[in-house]
């Protein structure tokens, strides 16, 4: 892992994974280091995400999650948690500002505190779903949107 991705890494390391472990998940092993796994056990299936890193080790991650073990047709289909909703790797949650906060701010790129405070705000949209099906504005499903 490069240097740019290593203390974003390290933020999600301190602060995202215990704390989802809180919330009663299990980080599962793994042979590939761009995938990190997570399931967690409910009367009503099992849910299921990971996180993908950039296949590049440049500083971007996405959530993917299912709903395992379920008949209801709204856990269908498998999605994707990301800053944005869209299909770009410019969805993913990242160090790097979109354009248009670079020319406000000045600041080219979040702090990886920043990165990991606003995926912890998003996952509670996934959890929701998990829980009833609503889907939130950061969630994408390549069947229904691509």
């Amino acid at each position: 892992m490069t240097s740019k991705t290593k203390p974003l890494n390290d933020e999600m390391k301190k602060v995202f994974y215990p704390w989802v472990r809180a919330k009663g998940f299990v980080k599962q092993k793994s042979t590939d280091p761009h995938f990190v796994e997570f399931r967690r056990e409910t009367s009503s299936g099992i849910d299921v995400f990971e996180v993908q890193w950039d296949k590049y080790w440049r500083p971007y991650f996405v959530i993917n999650f299912k709903k395992e073990r379920v008949s209801d047709p709204k856990w269908q289909y498998p999605g994707r948690l990301q800053r944005i909703s869209g299909g770009s790797l410019n969805c993913w949650f990242s160090l790097s500002k979109p354009f248009i906060y670079k020319l406000l701010t000045f600041h080219w790129s979040y702090e990886p505190t920043e990165v990991v405070e606003e995926l912890m705000y998003a996952f509670e949209e996934l959890e929701n779903w998990w829980k009833n099906g609503e889907v939130g504005g950061h969630m994408y499903f390549n069947e229904v949107h691509g």
